[in-house]
């Protein structure tokens, strides 16, 4: 396991939260990043137990004119939206659809520790032999023999 210099061995990374919608689409984040795990779960409970109580503000984000949301409790933001949009009417919708996930959104236990494969995206890579009796194709594919005819498209 490689550490970083900066931190000692065995101590966890900043970590921050995110909620996603049923279609794994960002509808906001954590406005900070917290010490370890623990401290961010904390974090995603007080914020819901909070979230009634908390200032929107919707403002302009750069010169360009698109629009971005942040929630501020106690003065502090502790929430913010995980992109810029467009149009202001689609900036109060997706804090709409934020604010209504987050009474409902189930919390996940720990960290993934990699990015999912996109379902329907073949893996790419140097084929391998299979113990079922199928030989790969030209793209790692494993396709059946049948009687010393290798099945696919194209002449071999």
């Amino acid at each position: 396991m490689r550490v970083s210099p900066q931190r000692p061995e065995g101590e966890e990374k900043p970590v921050g939260w995110r909620l996603v919608g049923a279609n794994n689409r960002e509808l906001g984040r954590s406005a900070d990043t917290f010490s370890g795990l623990a401290e961010c779960r904390a974090a995603v409970v007080r914020f819901r137990a909070e979230a009634a109580e908390a200032r929107v503000l919707l403002t302009m984000a750069d010169t360009a004119g698109s629009w971005t949301w942040r929630l501020e409790i106690e003065g502090r933001t502790v929430a913010v939206a995980g992109r810029s949009y467009l149009r202001h009417r689609e900036c109060q919708y997706n804090l709409g659809q934020f604010l209504a996930a987050v009474p409902v959104a189930q919390l996940a236990e720990g960290m993934p520790n990699r990015r999912p494969r996109p379902r329907g995206v073949p893996l790419r890579g140097p084929a391998r032999p299979s113990s079922t009796g199928a030989e790969p194709d030209d793209e790692g594919h494993a396709l059946p023999r049948t009687a010393g005819v290798t099945a696919g498209a194209g002449a071999r």
